[in-house]
C-alpha cells in the first residue's frame, strides 16, 4: 500500500511540476484538474495489475522496473485513447503532456532505484533479518534449507535445524526445540515435511504448543502441482486451490478492457487491409470470405472463431485434417495469409465479443483437443483463461502443425507457463514480440 501511495505521489507531483514548467503556476484549470483526477484513478488500478507491487518481486529489481514502466505506458495509452475518443486532444498542451510523461517516467525509475538501494543496504547491515529454525525431513526440508541459503535478500537467518536428518544436514531432536527457541530469541519456526511423514508434523506442533513463536508450514504438494496454488478459507475450513491463476478481480477486468480497446483500435486501423484481403479471397475463390470453426473458449465452452478462408470451397472433408506441406487445398492467397498468420485477424471480432483475448493460449479446433486431451497431462488447464490471437507458445516458435504428441506437449507447457506467470507486462511483451515471429516455416 505504501509503494502504491508513493507511485501515485510521483504521478501527482510530476503532473504539477510539468504544469508549472509550461504555464508558470500550479493553479490548475478545470480541464487539467479533471485530467489529474482521471489519471490518479486509472493509475490506482493499472499499477497494481501490472504486478509491480507483488511481494514475490520484492528483490527482483528488473522485474519490478519492467512492470513499473509497462504500467506507466498503459496509463499514458489509456489517457491518449480517452482524449482521442472524446476529441479533446487540442485542449491540452502537447509540450506539457510530453514533459509530464518523461518527468513521471524518470521519477518512477528514481523512486524504484532509491527504495531498492535502501532496502539492499539495510539487509547488508543485517537489519530486519529474522532468526528462524527449520524443522523437517527428507527432500522437502533440504529444498527449503537450500532456498534460504541461496537467497541473501530473503531477510531470514537460519539458526538451527531440528527433526530427522536429511542429506548434508545433521539435526537436533525435537525435545530440544522449545528450549532452543526460548534461549536464542527465535522469531519463527518453519516446518517442512513430506506428506507421508505426518507423525513428524504432529510431533513438531506438539513441541511448540507452549511457545508463542510464529509457525509456518511449507506444504509438500509439488507432486500435485497443476497451476498457481493458493490457500483460502471456506466456512472455517482451509482449502488449497491447486489450479488457480494470477488473473483475478481488478486484473481480469483491466485485461478485458485493454483487450476490447486494443481490438477496437486494431480493427479500425487495419480495416482497409481487411477489406483488401476480403476482395482478394472473393475474386480468388468466391464467397464466403470468412471461415467459421468450432473451438474451445474459457472453461472449455464451445465458441465459433473467425478466420479468413484459406482453403478452396470444394476441399471440405468430413474428417478433420491439419494443413500439410504443399497442401493442394490451400489457395495462393491462403498460403500467404497462413504463412504470415494474417488469416487470424478476423478473430479481433471474437475479442470484441468477449470470447477471446489479444494474448492467451491459441484455441485449437475441437477435434484437435479431443485427440490430445487424454494423452497430455494438464492439457485442459489451458482453458482456465480466454484463448488468444497470439500467445507465449507462438512467440517462442510453437505454432503451426502439431502432428505429434511431443510437439503438442511443448505448446501446452508454454501455455501453462503463461497462465502461471501472467501479468500485463507479459501480455505487452508478447504483443511486441508477435510482429517479429509472424512469418513461420511450420505454417502451411
Amino acid at each position: 500500500m505504501i509503494k502504491q501511495a508513493n507511485t501515485l505521489l510521483i504521478v501527482l507531483v510530476s503532473f504539477l511540476f510539468a504544469y508549472w514548467l509550461r504555464f508558470g503556476g500550479t493553479a490548475l484549470s478545470q480541464g487539467y484538474l479533471v485530467a489529474l483526477l482521471v489519471t490518479l484513478v486509472i493509475s490506482s488500478m493499472i499499477f497494481p495489475a501490472t504486478g509491480a507491487f507483488r511481494q514475490e518481486f520484492e528483490w527482483a529489481f528488473m522485474r519490478k522496473l519492467r512492470r513499473l514502466i509497462a504500467g506507466w505506458a498503459l496509463v499514458v495509452l489509456f489517457l491518449v485513447s480517452i482524449a482521442a475518443m472524446l476529441k479533446i486532444t487540442d485542449y491540452y498542451s502537447r509540450i506539457w503532456f510530453g514533459s509530464w510523461v518523461l518527468i513521471c517516467g524518470f521519477g518512477l525509475i528514481a523512486m524504484l532505484l532509491l527504495s531498492h538501494a535502501a532496502a539492499v543496504q539495510q539487509r547488508k547491515r543485517g537489519k530486519d533479518r529474522r532468526k528462524i529454525v527449520l524443522v523437517g525431513s527428507g527432500k522437502t526440508a533440504r529444498e527449503v534449507e537450500a532456498q534460504i541459503a541461496g537467497d541473501p535478500f530473503a531477510g531470514m537467518a537460519l539458526s538451527e535445524c531440528f527433526g530427522k536428518p536429511w542429506p548434508g544436514r545433521d539435526t537436533r531432536p525435537l525435545d530440544e526445540l522449545a528450549g532452543y527457541i526460548e534461549s536464542n530469541g527465535i522469531g519463527e519456526v518453519w516446518i517442512a515435511v513430506p506428506w507421508e511423514d505426518k507423525d513428524l508434523l504432529e510431533d513438531s506442533l506438539a513441541a511448540l504448543k507452549e511457545s508463542v513463536v510464529d509457525v509456518n508450514v511449507v506444504p509438500d504438494f509439488r507432486q500435485y502441482r497443476l497451476l498457481n496454488q493458493s490457500i483460502s478459507e471456506w466456512s472455517g475450513l482451509p482449502v488449497i486451490n491447486l489450479s488457480g491463476t494470477p488473473m483475478t478481480g481488478a486484473e481480469l477486468r483491466l485485461k478485458a478492457a485493454l483487450d476490447w480497446l486494443g481490438a477496437l483500435i486494431l480493427t479500425l486501423v487495419l480495416s482497409p487491409f481487411l477489406l483488401l484481403v476480403s476482395i482478394l479471397i472473393f475474386f480468388t475463390d468466391g464467397s464466403p470470405v470468412i471461415f467459421r470453426q468450432n473451438r474451445h473458449g474459457i472453461g472449455g465452452e464451445p465458441i465459433v472463431t473467425y478466420k479468413f478462408r484459406t482453403m478452396r470451397k470444394d476441399s471440405s472433408e468430413k474428417a478433420f485434417r491439419q494443413a500439410e506441406v504443399n497442401d493442394n487445398r490451400v489457395t495462393w492467397i491462403g498460403r500467404l495469409l497462413r504463412k504470415t498468420s494474417l488469416d487470424e485477424l478476423p478473430q479481433l471480432l471474437n475479442v470484441l465479443k468477449g470470447e477471446m483475448s489479444l494474448v492467451g493460449p491459441r484455441p485449437h479446433p475441437v477435434e484437435l483437443d479431443d485427440l490430445f486431451k487424454s494423452h497430455i497431462p494438464k492439457f485442459m488447464l489451458r482453458h482456465k483463461v480466454k484463448p488468444g490471437i497470439t500467445g507465449w507458445a507462438q512467440v517462442n516458435g510453437y505454432r503451426g502443425r502439431t502432428e505429434t504428441r511431443e510437439k503438442m506437449a511443448l505448446r501446452i507447457e508454454h501455455d501453462l507457463w503463461y497462465i502461471q506467470n501472467w501479468s500485463l507486462w507479459l501480455d505487452l511483451k508478447i504483443l511486441l514480440m508477435t510482429p517479429f515471429v509472424m512469418i513461420h516455416r511450420n505454417a502451411y
